[in-house]
């Protein structure tokens, strides 16, 4: 019997949760991201322990975080959370970044 992930959005967060395929008992690990509100969370289909997430606060923007690890840790893509000279966390990813070939430069994977 496979397992089953259900990736879950909300306006305030995110949830993972997993089960056996009978589904009878689920573990759900989250929030991930609380207070935020996510747009998407998505998996890689070459990779299922990676993790993709979109969420975005009105004051601080956009923020585009992956995870490798199944979603146990996250890190911002193309620029990181940092804080502004007002204290306030500030996104600074609002575009997808794409994995190169180091021989050719071109993506390794593509964006659909």
């Amino acid at each position: 019997m496979s397992n089953v992930r259900l990736l879950v959005r909300t306006r305030k967060a995110a949830f993972i949760l997993q089960s056996h395929g009978k589904r009878q008992k689920w573990r759900i690990t989250g929030p991930q991201f609380a207070g935020w509100e996510t747009y998407h969370i998505n998996g890689c289909p070459a990779d299922p322990s990676r993790l993709y997430a979109s969420q975005w606060r009105g004051w601080f923007g956009q923020v585009i975080q992956r995870s490798n690890d199944g979603g146990e840790t996250w890190e911002a893509r193309g620029g990181a959370i940092t804080i502004s000279p007002e204290g306030f966390l500030r996104g600074e990813s609002n575009r997808f970044v794409y994995d190169t070939s180091a021989a050719t430069g071109r993506p390794l994977t593509t964006h659909q």
